[in-house]
């Protein structure tokens, strides 16, 4: 009797292994999927805001590795992936609470989100492209590159 109950909990450990295994495949699934489309959604808005704004793409490749020109088509490129992305208003107002729970999303700590908040989310500008272009800036300054 006893290996009778030890064979019927192996087997129940077997089938549940198997059954969480097969859980965890189809959540990694989903989540790659979510990571594909979000990436396929930023590309979108990319190649929007590049013909929305004329920027020059080089730009856009040298402030993905931190050398962010005083360009205000640069600028203006900065203000369309915010908006696009939630992140920044027409009139440049940010949306701190979404910036804060995309960076949570992103596996950001805590503390690095509130030291960018707390360097990056009042930074000013005479326009809203000149502010986004500025905020960029100090988001490159605190090693966060959105343009990536």
């Amino acid at each position: 009797q006893i290996l009778l109950d030890l064979e019927l909990l192996y087997n129940c450990k077997k089938r549940n292994m198997k059954t969480f295994a097969v859980i965890f495949t189809f959540c990694l699934v989903g989540a790659l999927a979510l990571m594909e489309e979000q990436r396929a959604k930023l590309s979108a808005h990319k190649t929007a805001c590049i013909a929305e704004t004329g920027v020059d793409q080089q730009l856009i490749e040298n402030a993905k590795k931190g050398i962010i020109a005083d360009d205000d088509k640069l600028s203006c490129f900065a203000l369309c992936m915010l908006k696009k992305i939630g992140a920044m208003t027409d009139d440049g107002t940010i949306n701190v609470e979404l910036v804060r729970q995309k960076m949570l999303d992103g596996g950001i700590a805590v503390e690095k989100i509130d030291n960018i908040i707390n360097k990056c989310a009042d930074i000013a500008g005479p326009t809203p492209c000149k502010k986004a272009g500025n905020i960029i800036k100090c988001l490159a300054n605190t090693n966060l590159n959105i343009l990536n």
